[in-house]
């Protein structure tokens, strides 16, 4: 059972903490939980914490462009206001699909605030940073945060399995069909406003220090023989 109770800062973050624990074992009291009235500064707060540590997990490449301290601070705000825009999309193509589909009556902010807590488990994007472990925490908080989309769809939607894998699958394509069609000009916007933010042009990509590292790597490894 959850109790939604924002009147102070302390019960905010109490309460905060017992719904993206409840999201993080996939339970679905948490999402029916987050349907109640005033809980979409709790939503917004769960994506903007979630942008901000995605955006952490990648500070080594805005540190391998040598962005200044104060402009590595703005790049994680703006990452945070982004991933708020990208959830938004998500959850709007989850909703059409659903509504069109399966003929679903869930009011559209009601989905948004399921779908924007699913994405709890990527509070912990920072973690991604952790030597020769990045790689798979990053792709295990990528399947707890699909595991508790599906269970959101669930409980809020009153769908099947099957139903919840559909529209969750036909959200994804629809939002990577507008990315490369009619949304094409956002996308530049965003690259545009991530550069004008960093200060720099971002010359270096996860890639490049990836097979920088993993160069640095057989190098230490054939030096040691």
């Amino acid at each position: 059972m959850y109790t939604i109770d924002t009147s102070t800062i302390l019960h905010f973050i109490q309460t905060l903490w017992a719904l993206v624990t409840g999201a993080m074992k996939l339970d679905p009291a948490a999402f029916e939980a987050i349907q109640a009235p005033g809980t979409d500064l709790l939503t917004v707060t769960v994506l903007f914490l979630a942008g901000i540590s995605e955006e952490l997990g990648q500070s080594v490449v805005l540190l391998a462009n040598r962005v200044k301290p104060g402009r590595f601070v703005m790049s994680l705000l703006l990452n945070g206001l982004i991933f708020i825009l990208g959830v938004f999309i998500v959850g709007g193509t989850t909703w059409i699909t659903a509504k069109v589909l399966f003929h679903s009556q869930v009011p559209f902010f009601g989905v948004l605030r399921a779908v924007g807590l699913s994405y709890a488990p990527l509070l912990f994007s920072f973690l991604v940073l952790l030597p020769y472990m990045g790689t798979f925490i990053n792709r295990t908080l990528s399947v707890w945060s699909i595991l508790a989309l599906l269970v959101a769809l669930i409980a809020t939607m009153h769908l099947v399995l099957w139903q919840a894998l559909v529209c969750a699958l036909m959200g994804w394509l629809l939002v990577q069909l507008l990315k490369y069609t009619l949304g094409w000009p956002v996308v530049a916007l965003e690259r545009w406003l991530r550069r004008t933010t960093a200060g720099v042009s971002l010359t270096v990509g996860p890639q490049d220090l990836m097979e920088t590292i993993t160069e640095n790597i057989i190098d230490n490894a054939k030096g040691g023989k």
